[in-house]
């Protein structure tokens, strides 16, 4: 039986968003490929490794750009 007859068909399956490669991680965030490849090394940022490649999760760019939100004093 494969893993897909297993899964009850009444459970909604969350589509996955396609993961980003650094580069493009780097250009969402605005910074240099060096940069967030230096903030992977110090595990600033979450990283998913497939087989040798790094990839970002773009929830892990979400989050990572709202826990580094600093409001404007009033």
């Amino acid at each position: 039986m494969a893993w897909h007859e297993r899964i009850p068909s009444s459970l909604p399956l969350d589509p996955i968003e396609p993961l980003l490669d650094v580069s493009r991680a780097a250009h969402l965030l605005g910074i240099s490929v060096k940069t967030l490849r230096d903030w992977i090394q110090a595990r600033r940022i979450e990283y998913v490794k497939v087989g040798a490649r790094v990839m970002i999760r773009p929830e892990t760019i979400r989050q990572f750009v709202s826990s580094n939100i600093r409001r404007a004093a009033s």
